[in-house]
């Protein structure tokens, strides 16, 4: 059963917070970022390099278990 995560994306210090079901916290990061890529109408990989890990600038958490 899929998990809930709550992911917060800062940018420029303009903290964004997204939610998504996922298997993992891989596939809740990617998922995320590609829902995050259709907001703002670019690449998924331009989001992905930004959110890469290299910087202190996300953070995912659970937020619900599946059962």
């Amino acid at each position: 059963m899929k998990a809930l995560y709550r992911g917060v994306f800062n940018f420029n210090h303009f903290p964004t917070i997204i939610y998504r079901q996922a298997h993992s916290e891989k596939q809740a990061w990617l998922r995320m970022c590609k829902a995050l890529a259709r907001k703002d109408k670019v690449d998924p990989g331009v989001v992905m390099d930004l959110f890469d890990g290299t910087r202190d600038n996300y953070k995912i958490a659970v937020e619900e278990k599946g059962e």
